[in-house]
């Protein structure tokens, strides 16, 4: 059976979109200095996600318009061409590759007790049109969040960058999964028409599971930045959906003095 349907709505400020992904309470982060670079329409809130996309509500980027990503999952390319440039910490991820219209959210912020135990997390899933056919290709369209400058996107392993050719069920030409040489599947969910997939009520071909990205702050300002671009082409859109309320501090686990 197809899932609820995801709503999207294209028209909050930066302002609104870093309040719903820092929410409130005692462990909510004060935030200043909110910016937004790229194209209004690649930037949104969205609803109804806790079916299919696995996160409820929040905040979703994209390289194309987000009101795309709406299900169900009808084209194997979808596409929109803001002709804009890229971002100089993307290309970083992906040397030798030059990337476009990035969607680029980003704020300081500063935890609640100032405490330099704290560190940041919050949940968060990647989707892309560019499943199945460009696995292992060089056309993958990336993403990051760069907390003080440095990626957190990253896979349980702490080392491994979120992306395309890195989790995937492999490269799938004309049908069947798994294709070859699959990276990561157990955290990959297809959704591609072309392989068997179409139930999950979103346009993108491909999607993570729910993902936490995670790293530890500095005493006062701390910076963040959440940022999304096509690579290597200006086709096949890519999104990444934040849940609501999840960039909050915490209090690493302290090691119990008489754990086992």
């Amino acid at each position: 059976s197809v899932s609820a349907t995801v709503s999207v709505d294209d028209t909050p400020t930066a302002l609104e979109l870093a309040q719903t992904l820092v929410g409130t309470g005692p462990k909510a982060p004060t935030i200043s200095s909110v910016v937004l670079t790229g194209d209004s329409r690649g930037s949104g809130t969205f609803s109804g996600g806790g079916g299919n996309v696995g996160i409820a509500s929040g905040v979703v980027l994209g390289s194309g318009r987000v009101i795309d990503v709406v299900g169900p999952n009808t084209l194997d390319n979808t596409t929109y061409n803001f002709g804009l440039g890229g971002d100089s910490d993307l290309n970083g991820l992906i040397p030798g590759y030059t990337t476009n219209d990035a969607t680029v959210l980003q704020f300081g912020f500063e935890c609640p007790s100032g405490n330099i135990e704290e560190g940041i997390s919050f949940d968060y899933v990647f989707t892309s049109e560019e499943y199945n056919e460009y696995v292992n290709s060089s056309f993958n369209d990336v993403f990051g969040f760069f907390l003080n400058g440095s990626n957190i996107a990253l896979l349980p392993d702490e080392v491994t960058v979120v992306s395309i050719n890195n989790v995937n069920n492999g490269y799938s030409a004309g049908g069947g999964l798994p294709g070859t040489n699959p990276s990561n599947p157990a955290s990959y969910r297809n959704n591609d028409l072309n392989d068997g997939g179409g139930s999950i009520d979103i346009e993108a071909d491909g999607l993570t599971t729910v993902l936490k990205a995670s790293g530890s702050v500095n005493p006062g300002t701390n910076t963040m930045k959440f940022a999304i671009a096509d690579a290597g082409d200006r086709i096949l859109d890519s999104w990444v959906f934040l849940l609501e309320n999840s960039f909050q501090c915490n209090t690493p686990p302290v090691a119990d003095a008489n754990g086992p």
